[in-house]
């Protein structure tokens, strides 16, 4: 029924608890998953400060996936983990159609209260989109 599982991931419980039902699901479907974490690069008056930032997102993100990856691993599941650049809600929407997703599965709020308070849920969006 699913082929390709997609599991976006900010490091929060919630998002932990996604990837383990996919895990089961894929188990199931014997559906390949997809972990993918997006660094969310926000413009700050000082370049210096935002490349800091940036790489500090990037270098957790890429541990979040990695994280995840072994998680799966003790689960029996292999996974392909990926990170990428861009606004959260838009790049899991066309991660998701680029890369021929069946299913996505994700937390209900993750970490980023801010951006769920002020401009809506990422998850609302991709449920939307």
């Amino acid at each position: 029924m699913y082929k390709n599982i997609l599991v976006p991931l900010d490091g929060s419980v919630n998002s932990q608890k996604a990837l383990d039902v996919a895990v089961e699901y894929s188990k199931v479907f014997h559906a390949d998953i997809i972990a993918l974490s997006v660094v969310h690069h926000i413009k700050y008056d000082s370049d210096a400060l935002s490349s800091d930032i940036y790489k500090g997102l990037s270098t957790n993100a890429h541990k979040i996936v990695e994280s995840c990856r072994d998680r799966a691993w003790n689960q029996g599941v292999t996974i392909k983990g990926v990170v990428e650049d861009g606004n959260p809600k838009q790049r899991i929407v066309e991660f998701a159609k680029e890369n021929d997703i069946d299913l996505i599965i994700m937390g209900k709020t993750g970490m980023n209260a801010f951006d769920r308070v002020i401009l809506g849920s990422t998850t609302n969006h991709v449920v939307r989109e």
